[in-house]
């Protein structure tokens, strides 16, 4: 079963062409900024429409170098739901997501997740859903190829569901938190708002941050979980908000990329 599009010309552009040419730019922008040392493991990028988080994202994506990862790596994107209440984290019914750059597979690790008492299958959980879709673009221009485990997170318990993932005991993994900060603040509340959130995350914080601080908060818990357990240290890659990418200050959108580095799952 295939999932198909549902953003496609709304948040990002629907002609491969230049979608390619978008996120292309959107990552070579960023690319000289990534430091030597240290493979990512982790990243918090947001999904808002790619003319607003679409610079933020990119220069987070740049920081992944595929000689990081063996072939086909697994990414577990964690996103939150934006249309539907539920308790736990979804996995879709289908097997394929697909975008105007191509297919990507589910991984067959699913399965097993799907068995953890976190963790459901909804495709009601991901007919409407941006936040997992908004993220293959990058990650179709950063890897060759790749499966995902794509998780919406309802009200899930941040340790439970990483008790699930690492419980998988995948090895070449990348866990994208997928959020975006506070939403429709003055220019100069939501900076100081979206430092604070930042940093909280950068000191590994993750129960102090709340829905009214980033509408991830459970992807971002989760994956502070994940890191803490696995060695993987928060840096800061970019901050901005939709003033600074697209204009207007008056009630903005604030946006993060942040990478977590380390070793693979069980190195440390």
């Amino acid at each position: 079963m295939i999932r198909h599009p549902v953003v496609a010309g709304q948040f990002y552009p629907a002609d491969p062409r230049e979608l390619r040419e978008t996120v292309r730019q959107y990552l070579e922008s960023s690319a000289a900024s990534r430091p030597a040392g240290g493979a990512v493991r982790g990243l918090v990028v947001p999904h808002a429409g790619y003319p607003y988080s679409g610079p933020v994202a990119g220069a987070g994506y740049a920081w992944l170098a595929a000689p990081d990862f063996a072939e086909n790596p697994t990414v577990v994107i964690l996103a939150p739901s934006h249309h539907v209440w539920f308790r736990g984290a979804a996995l879709p019914e289908a097997d394929t997501f697909r975008t105007p750059l191509g297919d990507v597979r589910i991984s067959p690790a699913a399965s097993t997740l799907a068995a953890s008492p976190a963790v459901l299958v909804s495709s009601q959980a991901h007919a409407l859903e941006h936040a997992v879709e908004v993220q293959l673009p990058f990650l179709q221009m950063c890897f060759p190829s790749f499966t995902i485990l794509p998780l919406v997170l309802g009200d899930v318990d941040a340790d439970g569901l990483t008790d699930a993932i690492l419980g998988l005991g995948l090895q070449n993994v990348l866990v994208v938190a997928s959020s975006d900060l506070s939403h429709y603040e003055p220019y100069d509340e939501a900076v100081g708002h979206d430092r604070a959130t930042i940093q909280h995350i950068l000191d590994g914080h993750g129960e102090l941050i709340e829905g009214d601080d980033a509408c991830g908060f459970l992807p971002i818990r989760t994956l502070l979980a994940v890191a803490r357990r696995s060695g993987w240290k928060p840096e800061l890659v970019d901050c901005r908000n939709s003033g600074d990418t697209a204009g207007d200050k008056s009630a903005v959108v604030g946006y993060t990329s942040i990478a977590f580095r380390g070793g693979r799952h069980g190195d440390e």
